[in-house]
C-alpha cells in the first residue's frame, strides 16, 4: 500500500465509479481497476460493492478512505514543512562595501539579517571599488555596493542610486563662516584632505576640476578614506565626499556641509553580483535586504541618496 493507490481509491470512493473516477484521474480504466483489487488482496477485505451503476464503498472502505484522506493530509504537511526547512536562508553572504552610503547600511543590514534570518550570517569587506570588482570576480565577495562598474563580463552593475558630493568640515575647526553653497570654482580657496586618484571620487573630482579648468588646492592627500575625518577634526583642511559617510557626525552637529554647484559632483551607486557563480538563500536575502535598505535611506534622507528613475526591483515598482 502506498500514498498513490490511496489517492487512487479516494478518487473510485468520491465519484463511486472506476469509469468516473478513471477520467479525472487521467488513467486507464483497467488500470485503476488492478489498483483497486490490488489494494484489497493486500488488505485481505473487500473495499467496495461493485454494482451495474458503479461501487459503493463498504464498511472497510469508508474507514480506509477516513484513514487515507488523514494520512495524505499529513504527508502534505510533512512535504510543506521539509520545503520551508530546505528554504530557510542559511550559510554566510559576503558583502562588500565602498566608503560613502554603502558605510551607512552596513550596521542596518547586520541588524536586520540578523533579526529576520539567524541563519544567515553577514561578512562584510570595505575596499575601494577596483579592490571589490576583483574579489567578486575570485569569489571572495557574493554582492557588493560600489561606484566603478568594471568591464568583466561575469559581473553585473545594477545602478540603484546617485549620490551628490559636497563639502565637509569640522565646524569647531573652522574660524569663518561657510556657506551653505558654494561654486566648484570656488573649491580653489579651501585646504583639501582627498584620497589617492586610485579612488573613484578622487578621479571624478579631477575631471570636474579639469573639464572647467581649475586647480584645487590639495593639502594632504591619503590612501585611505578613514583617516580624513581626523584630519579635518584638528582642523588641517576640509574634504569632498558623501554625506552619507559623515552622518554621525553631521547629525551631531560636529560636521558643516556645503553644496557643489556649477557643477555639481554626482557618482552613481552599483549593486554588483557575479553572474556566473551560484547563488543561495542567504545570498538572495541579503541582496534584498541592502535594496530596500537603500529605498529606505533614499526615501529618509534624500539629501544622502536618491533612487528617482532607477529600478530597484527585479519584478515590481518601488511604491512609497
Amino acid at each position: 500500500m502506498d500514498i498513490k493507490s490511496l489517492r487512487l481509491f479516494l478518487g473510485i470512493i468520491k465519484h463511486r465509479s472506476i469509469t468516473k473516477a478513471s477520467r479525472h484521474l487521467y488513467i486507464a480504466q483497467p488500470a485503476l481497476g488492478l489498483y483497486l483489487r490490488r489494494l484489497e488482496d493486500e488488505l485481505g477485505v473487500e473495499l467496495v460493492t461493485r454494482h451495474a451503476r458503479g461501487v459503493t464503498p463498504t464498511a472497510a472502505g469508508l474507514k480506509l478512505a477516513e484513514h487515507a484522506e488523514r494520512l495524505i493530509s499529513q504527508m502534505h504537511y510533512i512535504k510543506n514543512e521539509l520545503q520551508n526547512l530546505r528554504d530557510t536562508p542559511s550559510g554566510p553572504a559576503l558583502v562588500g562595501l565602498t566608503h560613502g552610503t554603502g558605510q551607512l547600511l552596513a550596521a542596518q543590514l547586520v541588524k536586520r539579517i540578523a533579526i529576520e534570518y539567524p541563519d544567515v550570517s553577514v561578512c562584510l569587506r570595505d575596499s575601494i571599488s577596483e579592490s571589490l570588482a576583483k574579489m567578486l570576480n575570485d569569489g571572495r565577495l557574493d554582492l557588493a555596493l560600489c561606484y566603478a562598474p568594471s568591464d568583466d563580463q561575469d559581473l553585473r552593475f545594477k545602478p540603484i542610486g546617485k549620490e551628490t558630493l559636497v563639502l565637509t568640515y569640522w565646524k569647531d575647526s573652522v574660524t569663518e563662516k561657510v556657506p551653505d553653497e558654494i561654486e566648484f570654482k570656488d573649491l580653489v580657496h579651501y585646504p583639501l584632505i582627498l584620497p589617492s586618484t586610485k579612488f573613484e571620487y578622487r578621479k571624478l573630482v579631477d575631471g570636474f576640476a579639469e573639464e572647467i579648468g581649475v586647480e584645487l588646492n590639495i593639502v594632504h592627500e591619503v590612501e585611505s578614506v578613514q583617516p580624513i575625518r581626523y584630519l579635518i577634526r584638528e582642523g588641517l583642511g576640509f574634504s569632498v565626499g558623501s554625506i552619507g559617510a559623515v552622518k554621525w557626525e553631521v547629525e551631531s552637529g560636529h560636521v558643516g556641509t556645503a553644496r557643489i554647484v556649477n557643477p555639481t559632483p554626482i557618482r552613481t551607486l552599483y549593486l554588483a553580483e557575479n553572474m556566473s557563480r551560484p547563488s543561495s538563500r542567504a545570498i538572495e536575502v541579503v541582496r534584498d535586504q541592502l535594496v530596500a535598505l537603500v529605498a529606505e535611506v533614499a526615501h529618509e534622507n534624500p539629501d544622502i541618496l536618491s533612487v528617482e528613475g532607477f529600478e530597484l526591483y527585479e519584478d515590481q515598482e518601488l511604491v512609497d
